[in-house]
């Protein structure tokens, strides 16, 4: 039996939407194209986890090579048909259609998921180009927070929470529910399982900088920010999803899906059996980003493979996101979902430092008890910040309409 949804003034689950025969072929055509753009959305996730293998192993000596491959195709395919379905859109409106939860920019007529998916590709697109011309000025040892790294970060998460936002109103519209057998369910948790991925794979860079450091605060980096960043994301999938056991649901298929990325980069490697172009660069530049990064993962006991790095660092939110799922015991907190963002941050926080003294490599850094209470309450404060905003994007797909654009 399921649990029941988390009851918050503004997001309770309404009657689905009256639709006619040809109101519904036309949402599931938005909710099929919607839940294709997230499948082909592995591509990116996989594409992704071999780069960095490959960045770290053979280099980059073009923009061109497989892991990058691999993500142009879903960054290309995913906006050539959220472009034909804003085309389509467009023409049905334009036509005399009164198609429902439409608006307008300019001449163009879609709903606000479509438009999200279509900016955040573009973008993301546009940052690609910014790569390759940030790599040939400033070489291969480039920090994974370079302004193009992040510009695409950024993109893709506009994509994922449009995706999200999207599906939720398409579903909501032909009354399907958050259920094992409903397919609405299973494209929900793959796109969370995204923005989970995602925090943690931006914040990578932070491990480099605590292994610098290792001292205090900067010790803590990453669960601080991963820890002030992700509620945000948690908090739009739990106001749009309304069961707070979403968050373990998500955080299994995260971790599964990184898993089966580094498999297929492992393969891929065994298969192409390319050659390094960076070993000089890593023995001429032993402080570099690209040496430091080997020598962090090596020293973890991941003897290099940066895939299972990740990984690991996906493991330290295995008890903060298993605390936020047992919220749903807790009928106060189904009423306030915003818990879940102390909860997560504190929680994530605490449990890292814990992880860290357990760590061998990670037994030295100077963390005192007061570093770990400062960490805490830095991401706690944060975590509602941004939680709080994720709550307000959840309201754009919490209600869907009948409205037109006509009728806005």
């Amino acid at each position: 039996m399921l649990a029941k949804p988390l009851e918050r003034p503004g997001l309770r689950q309404g009657p689905p939407v009256a639709l006619g025969y040809r109101a519904e072929t036309h949402e599931w055509l938005r909710f099929r194209v919607l839940t294709g753009i997230a499948v082909l959305k592995l591509l990116n996730l996989f594409g992704g986890i071999w780069d960095i293998q490959w960045h770290l192993a053979i280099g980059r000596d073009s923009l061109w090579i497989p892991p990058h491959l691999l993500v142009i195709v879903a960054f290309v395919s995913g906006v050539c048909l959220v472009t034909w379905m804003i085309a389509y859109e467009t023409h049905l409106t334009r036509s005399g259609e009164h198609l429902a939860d439409t608006i307008r920019l300019g001449p163009i007529y879609a709903p606000l998921g479509f438009f999200g998916v279509f900016v955040g590709y573009a973008a993301a697109l546009l940052s690609g180009g910014f790569d390759e011309l940030w790599h040939r000025m400033f070489g291969i040892d480039v920090t994974l927070w370079s302004p193009p790294h992040l510009a695409i970060m950024f993109s893709t998460m506009i994509v994922d929470y449009s995706l999200l936002i999207g599906l939720s109103v398409s579903a909501r519209r032909m009354g399907l529910k958050l259920r094992w057998d409903s397919p609405f369910f299973w494209a929900f948790v793959l796109v969370g399982a995204y923005t989970f991925e995602a925090v943690n794979f931006q914040m990578a860079q932070a491990f480099i900088v605590s292994y610098t450091t290792q001292t205090g605060l900067v010790a803590l980096l990453f669960p601080l920010m991963v820890g002030s960043l992700f509620p945000m994301s948690l908090l739009l999938i739990l106001g749009l999803g309304r069961r707070f056991w979403l968050a373990a649901l998500i955080f299994v298929s995260a971790l599964g899906l990184q898993y089966v990325g580094v498999g297929l980069a492992a393969v891929g490697f065994a298969a192409l059996k390319p050659i390094s172009v960076v070993e000089e660069f890593v023995r001429l530049n032993p402080d570099s980003t690209i040496a430091l990064a080997r020598q962090f993962a090596s020293r973890i006991g991941f003897n290099g493979l940066i895939g299972f790095e990740q990984a690991w660092t996906m493991m330290l939110s295995a008890v903060p996101l298993g605390l936020v799922s047992l919220l749903q015991l807790w009928a106060w907190a189904r009423r306030h979902p915003l818990i879940a963002a102390p909860v997560y941050s504190v929680s994530l926080v605490v449990a890292s430092a814990v992880w860290f003294h357990r760590i061998p490599m990670l037994s030295g850094y100077r963390i005192a008890w007061y570093d770990i209470a400062l960490g805490a309450a830095i991401a706690a404060s944060l975590g509602l910040l941004y939680g709080r905003i994720g709550l307000g994007l959840a309201r754009l797909g919490a209600k869907p309409s009948n409205q037109t654009p006509g009728q806005a």
